[in-house]
C-alpha cells in the first residue's frame, strides 16, 4: 500500500508543482542576475551608477526568491499534509517515505509520471 500512496503523493506534487507559476519568478530571477553581471563587467559604467543598477538588481533578485520560497512553502506544506492524512489512515506510511527505499520510490514515481504526462500531452 505504501507504494501506491507514495505514487498518489508524487501525481499530486507533481499536479500542484505544475499549476503554481514557478516560471516567473525564476526567469526573473535569472534576468536580473544577468543584468546585475553585464553591469559589473561594463567598463563604460561608473561605479556610481553601478552601486545604483546593483541596489535595483539586488531589490529584484530578492523580490523574486521570496516568491520562489512563497511557492516552495506551498508545495512542501501540502506535502506535509498528505504524508500525515495518509499516515493516519494507513499507520507507518510517513515511516516508510522518509526512508532511502521510499525518497528513492518518489524520484522514480515522480520521474515517470513527468514523463508520461509530457509523452501524453506534448506528443
Amino acid at each position: 500500500m505504501n507504494w501506491f500512496l507514495t505514487t498518489i503523493l508524487c501525481v499530486v506534487l507533481v499536479e500542484v508543482v505544475m499549476a503554481l507559476p514557478f516560471l516567473p519568478p525564476l526567469r526573473r530571477l535569472s534576468n536580473s542576475s544577468q543584468s546585475a553581471l553585464r553591469t559589473v563587467m561594463a567598463k563604460s559604467v561608473s561605479d556610481h551608477w553601478k552601486e545604483k543598477a546593483m541596489a535595483a538588481y539586488a531589490q529584484r533578485t530578492f523580490g523574486a526568491s521570496l516568491k520562489i520560497a512563497f511557492l516552495l512553502a506551498v508545495v512542501l506544506s501540502i506535502a506535509g499534509l498528505l504524508v500525515v492524512g495518509f499516515d493516519w489512515v494507513f499507520s507507518g506510511f510517513q515511516s516508510f517515505i522518509l526512508t532511502w527505499i521510499g525518497i528513492a520510490a518518489s524520484v522514480v514515481a515522480a520521474s515517470l509520471y513527468v514523463w508520461v504526462r509530457k509523452a501524453i500531452f506534448h506528443g
